[in-house]
């Protein structure tokens, strides 16, 4: 779990969950890097997947106007990915990214154990429900 200069307890995401079930959340994401550019979600493309970004910037885009910068700590994807409907957004590396990669499967399997985890990823969907950054 190389966080580089983050560390989970640091990450607003996690302020209410036990070490146990942050190491759970890390041990079921796959930790990549992409580089500045590379576009992690596509407007109107299935919710395969979510992430968490751990250092790096990154734009959100309604229709290719920026709505959104998130950074680390931030989840992408999971709006889609709870409700069950195509992305609303494109997010978009702004610089290089280091990220936790959740299948679909293994992001519904986090959300359905860990109720703390759930509840906090459902409190960032109605925050972003607000600005409409939610990809």
């Amino acid at each position: 779990m190389a966080l580089g200069r983050t560390s989970p307890l640091d990450l607003p995401l996690f302020a209410e969950l036990s070490g146990r079930e942050i190491k759970d959340i890390f041990r079921a994401g796959e930790e990549v890097s992409v580089p500045a550019g590379w576009s992690l979600i596509l407007e109107q493309t299935p919710p395969d997947a979510a992430y968490l970004i751990l250092s790096g910037t990154a734009a959100v885009r309604v229709k290719g106007e920026e709505i959104a910068e998130l950074g680390p700590g931030d989840i992408a994807g999971e709006v889609a990915v709870r409700q069950n409907r195509l992305r609303t957004a494109t997010v978009t590396a702004k610089s290089r990214l280091q990220l936790l990669h959740f299948t679909r499967e293994r992001f519904d399997d986090l959300t359905n154990r860990l109720p703390n985890f759930r509840d906090a990823i459902d409190a960032t969907i109605a925050e972003r429900r607000g600005d409409k950054s939610g990809a």
